[in-house]
């Protein structure tokens, strides 16, 4: 009754908050139109690039840590982590500057304090706090709708650029209400020295350095279309396209709510070891069957739904999300699976296994885009199956 009360609570709070800057993108289709919209979404991309290195795994590690050692030096590994994605930030934004590039160094600031965002609810995630955990999700969306919207209302001009500004001000008071108003996480018996910085430090990197690996798989993979797109069609196509995922990507966002509520019972169990391969395996095979019945849905709904929703030249979009779908349902069996390597540390193995997708998806991703952008979206499904199946031949291999 606790896993489905939490795993309720992280559903309806998470479709909430994710709701809203869903339902913002009508708002920027129309405002930016197919060009800016394709322009912002090669900007976000490389967001989330920047957010590979900067952020180095930190809230995958700090769940970790607490299930194996508990809260006994928490402070002090989330302080390390903190501390190296200040240094590597500054980094980058001294280059900005030195190479006068403006708009990289937002995207810098914002990937900074989303991977200080992203802790603070790992944190809360771990603990078992989903109220705060849906809190904090909640003042994110709420302060991204109202500044993106205050921003591209008040100034006429560069709206791409204004649009970058709200999400770096948006996650930077989300970072601060959620670190100071709803702090208190920590004891105070484990003082911050110099030799424990150390031993944070060394923690943060020996499980986020082989994660580089797999989390540049999974850019490549969702993030490498849009740079492709963006060289080799137009911005309008781009924008159509984007769109489409855009739309698409609220089943992973379901997916991902639900992992979340889950995550912390199923590590209890294999803690426990009352939760066997087998039974994994069991579930994964009643996941794959309902694979299907997203894309089935997006299907059915006529193309006059998807021009209502994000304008009148986006009718194209239907198609994207229909595929899209398809490829993103393939998470469920994935994170079913995924978890259970993760939670004994298989970093390297998942790192190979996602790499390997990756490199299917690259070589499909040039295949099919220098013939059609239409073809595109297959690349992601073949890998994603791909990635499935060899998860499910390594977690034979773990018997």
């Amino acid at each position: 009754m606790k896993v489905l009360k939490d795993t309720f609570i992280y559903l309806i709070g998470e479709l909430f908050a994710k709701s809203l800057p869903f339902l913002m993108l009508p708002y920027l289709t129309r405002k930016l139109g197919p060009d800016g919209f394709g322009e912002l979404s090669y900007y976000l991309t490389m967001l989330a690039l920047f957010g590979i290195f900067v952020g180095l795994s930190q809230d995958g590690a700090v769940t970790r840590y607490f299930y194996f050692y508990g809260k006994k030096a928490l402070n002090i590994v989330v302080t390390a982590g903190y501390l190296f994605n200040i240094l590597i930030s500054s980094l980058v934004l001294v280059a900005c500057w030195w190479f006068k590039a403006e708009i990289m160094a937002y995207i810098v600031l914002a990937t900074m304090f989303q991977s200080f965002v992203s802790v603070q609810l790992a944190l809360r995630q771990c603990q078992k706090q989903p109220f705060k955990y849906i809190t904090i999700q909640i003042i994110l969306s709420l302060t991204n709708v109202a500044f993106t919207i205050a921003a591209l209302e008040y100034f006429t001009k560069d709206l791409v650029v204004y649009r970058i500004l709200a999400i770096v001000f948006a996650n930077a008071v989300t970072f601060f209400i959620a670190s100071i108003v709803l702090g208190n996480l920590f004891s105070n018996e484990n003082k911050i020295t110099v030799n424990r910085l150390k031993l944070g430090s060394f923690y943060i990197f020996s499980f986020g350095t082989p994660l580089i690996l797999h989390q540049s798989s999974f850019f490549v993979k969702g993030q490498l279309d849009r740079l492709f797109i963006y060289e080799q069609y137009t911005k309008a196509e781009l924008g159509i396209y984007s769109a489409g995922v855009q739309v698409a990507s609220v089943l992973p966002i379901i997916l991902m709510a639900l992992n979340k509520a889950i995550v912390p019972y199923y590590y209890q169990k294999l803690k426990a070891q009352t939760l066997s391969i087998q039974t994994i395996k069991k579930y994964t095979l009643l996941c794959i069957p309902l694979c299907i019945i997203p894309a089935l849905i997006g299907y059915v709904l006529p193309e006059s739904t998807y021009e209502w929703f994000l304008g009148q030249r986006y009718a194209e979009s239907k198609y994207y999300v229909v595929l899209y779908l398809l490829g993103f349902s393939f998470n469920l069996p994935y994170l079913m699976l995924v978890n259970y390597l993760f939670f004994y540390a298989k970093n390297k193995k998942i790192a190979k296994i996602t790499f390997g997708s990756s490199v299917i998806y690259l070589f499909l991703l040039i295949l099919t885009g220098f013939y059609s952008i239409a073809y595109i979206p297959y690349a992601l499904i073949i890998s994603n199956f791909v990635m499935v199946v060899m998860l499910w031949l390594n977690l034979n291999k773990e018997n």
